[in-house]
């Protein structure tokens, strides 16, 4: 059997406090703006059967960039999982996520995020943590 696809339909800062100092990154959204949340009901990650089976488990840290639009035009590794296999399947699949985007007042706007994809042989999981 293969692993369940959960994730978390929000913009998220756990993952990323320590690393990036959560207070400055929390001072660096006003009220008026809004982070992105993922729109992708059906999240493009597939953990492949021999993995699973291995019991090959990683996590992956991306950053990408979520488009005004909501499309992701860019990514880029932050972390490896140590795995070529589950890397290349986060990177593929991260170009494919849609966002509800950011939003500044009014206006939508470009964001980089955080996108933790982790592997585990129960599930397939990510968040993202908003950056700009």
């Amino acid at each position: 059997m293969l692993g369940l696809v959960v994730a978390t339909a929000a913009v998220a800062y756990a993952a990323a406090g320590e690393r990036l100092g959560l207070e400055g990154l929390l001072s660096r959204f006003r009220s008026d703006q809004g982070l992105p949340t993922i729109r992708s009901e059906e999240l493009p990650f597939r953990y492949p059967a021999h993995l699973w089976r291995d019991s090959i488990e990683g996590e992956v840290i991306l950053r990408i960039h979520i488009t005004a639009a909501g499309t992701v035009d860019s990514v880029e590794m932050e972390q490896s999982s140590d795995n070529e296999e589950l890397d290349e399947i986060a990177l593929r699949g991260a170009k494919q996520l849609q966002f509800h985007p950011a939003r500044q007042g009014d206006e939508n706007v470009d964001v980089w995020a955080m996108l933790p994809v982790r592997f585990q042989k129960g599930s397939v999981t990510t968040k993202s943590e908003g950056r700009q």
